[in-house]
This record gives structure tokens, C-alpha cells and sequence, in this order.
């Protein structure tokens, strides 16, 4: 299958929840209380940050989730509706909408994130399937693994029987069936999640092609190993190349620059660029999101990133 895509509409499969965010100076230590020197509230969930990061890219886009009913509920739609977002959405009556705790270093914008999926645990093929009569061959689905692994392992292998482009963000990353690999056209692990799968300890760039080559092994078509401000490496099917990071300032906050990559990714392959220029955009993309606070709303633009890298 050719990454040669045109205008090609964009699935995003997976969870919103609500980002409760503090900045702090040091680590929580057991039954420690310690002051939080700034907090902040905002959309998030992998899924909806990477459909919202496509959508500001100008990616043609469809958020596929699940939601409580609470009063996040309308939050999210004023958000998704802020950015002309797309979306299917089911309400579950029992389960509240997801939720998530963020600590952020605030010297070196560095987090830790606790997720609770809340109504999206329960989402399932079914959510899916409500979307199945609109997606093309050729088309792009994304999704992550914050939703129940059978869930997620279901949505690629049904995506790639319809001939779309499979995007897997192995995030957060937890215990895969060897066979969902062969159900990605495309597997973007950072370093972590490289080094969970693979059991490479990732010290070097040969450490990274080592690794590469083992997810290769696994029946992934292509690889992409996010590595921070370092940039990406990527094997297209041919080569492994590294795309280095982008600096355009102090960075403030890195919550959220893995989801604005994928979503980047996503909408750059829509628009026809091939892999390597793909991540070279996606790369450029989370170099600028963490130069704001917050998940989704860091994203940039086009407009935005198109400025930004006339200035570098």
C-alpha cells in the first residue's frame, strides 16, 4: 500500500478526557503536600488532542470517543466546536467522562500524567462500525492504546481490511498481541515504549536502528521512533533515516507533544507528503507545541507552524 495519499480524511480513534494540569519545582514524595506554582485546565485524552493537533493542521478529521454524561460533556463540544472538529460521540450513562492529573516540572517542562478513561474504557468495534460507511480506501486511522487493548487491536485490524492507513500510537504503552502488529502500516513508539517493546535499552542511534529492525521483525510495515527534542527516527520500508528535532525557543511545557506529532503525522500524509516528510512536519509541529502550556491547545496552526519555520 503507497503512503501517496491526497486530501485523505482522518479517523481518529480513542479517548477525550479532561486535563487537570499543576506546575511544580520538585517531585511528590509519599504524604508529602507541596504548593503547586501555577495550574491550569484543559481538553485532553491522547485521541482528542491528535484529532484536534490534524484538525489545526488542516487535516480533514473525525474524533471517534465516548463521553459521560456530565458536565464535561458540553466542555468538550465547545472545544471540538472552537476548532470545527468533527466528531462521533456516544454518551455512556453510567461512566463519567475521562479525566487526568498532570505534574509538570516547571524548570524543564518535563510531566507525569495519570489517566482515568472514565465512559471511553467501554469504547468497542461497535463505535467503530458507526463510522465504517464513511471511511475510504486510502483514508487515515489513528488511534492509541489508552482504550482496552481487544478494543484496539479490533479498530486496526478492521481499518486495514478497508485499505486505510493505520497509524498505532502504543500509548501508554501496555501488553500487545504479537498479531496487532501486522494490522499497522505505521507504529509510533517514543523511546519508553521502543525500549517496552523491544527490550533495547535506547543509549544511541545504533541502539535505535537495533530496535527498528526488531518491531520491523514483527510484522510493522514502517517505524517511527519518537526521541524528544532529538527529533525522529523513521524507516519508510527502504531506510532508516533520522529527522532531527526543531528548536524555536524555551521550552515551557512538553504534556501533550507526542499527541501533537501523531496528529501532524496524520494530517501530513492526508495532504500527500511521504513519510519522511511527514515526520520532518510532525517534528516541526511538537517542536513548536511545547513552547505553550497545555495538550491540544499547545498545537499549532498551519499558519502558525509555516511562520515558525521561516524564522529557523
Amino acid at each position: 500500500m503507497t503512503l501517496q495519499t491526497k486530501n485523505k480524511h482522518i479517523f481518529v480513534f480513542g479517548i477525550f478526557a479532561v486535563d487537570i494540569s499543576f506546575y511544580v519545582d520538585k517531585k511528590v514524595k509519599p504524604g508529602e503536600t507541596i504548593i503547586a506554582k501555577g495550574s491550569n485546565v484543559g481538553p485532553g485524552g491522547k485521541a482528542s488532542n491528535q484529532a484536534i493537533s490534524a484538525k489545526k493542521l488542516g487535516g480533514n478529521t473525525t474524533l471517534i470517543t465516548r463521553l459521560g454524561n456530565d458536565n464535561f460533556y458540553s466542555y468538550a463540544n465547545t472545544i471540538w466546536g472552537k476548532e470545527k472538529l468533527s466528531t462521533s460521540v456516544k454518551i455512556d450513562r453510567t461512566l463519567p467522562t475521562g479525566m487526568a492529573g498532570i505534574f509538570i516540572d516547571d524548570k524543564t517542562g518535563e510531566n507525569s500524567v495519570i489517566v482515568h478513561p472514565g465512559a471511553s474504557a467501554q469504547l468497542s468495534i461497535n463505535d467503530f462500525n458507526s463510522q465504517k460507511s464513511k471511511m475510504q480506501r486510502g483514508d487515515i486511522f489513528l488511534t492509541q492504546f489508552e482504550q482496552s487493548s481487544d478494543t484496539t487491536f479490533s479498530v486496526l485490524k478492521e481499518a486495514r481490511k478497508l485499505g486505510m492507513i493505520t497509524i498505532f500510537n502504543p500509548a501508554p504503552f501496555g501488553k500487545i498481541n504479537k498479531k496487532v502488529y501486522q494490522s499497522c502500516e505505521i507504529i509510533t513508539p517514543n523511546e519508553t515504549e521502543a525500549e517496552q517493546i523491544t527490550d533495547i535499552p535506547l543509549k544511541g542511534k545504533r541502539d535505535v536502528q537495533k530496535a527498528i529492525n526488531k518491531i520491523r521483525d514483527l510484522g510493522v510495515e514502517k517505524v517511527i521512533i519518537t526521541l524528544g527534542k532529538k527529533g525522529a527516527a523513521v524507516f519508510d520500508g527502504d531506510e532508516i533515516t533520522f529527522c532531527p528535532g526543531k528548536n524555536f525557543g524555551k521550552v515551557i511545557d512538553t504534556t501533550g507533544a507526542g499527541d501533537c506529532f501523531n496528529g501532524a503525522l496524520a494530517s501530513a500524509l492526508s495532504f500527500g507528503k511521504d513519510l519522511k516528510q511527514s515526520v520532518e512536519f510532525s517534528c516541526a509541529a511538537a517542536g513548536l507545541s511545547v513552547l505553550k502550556r497545555g495538550t491540544a491547545q499547545s498545537s499549532p496552526t498551519k499558519i502558525e507552524l509555516n511562520k515558525a519555520l521561516k524564522t529557523i
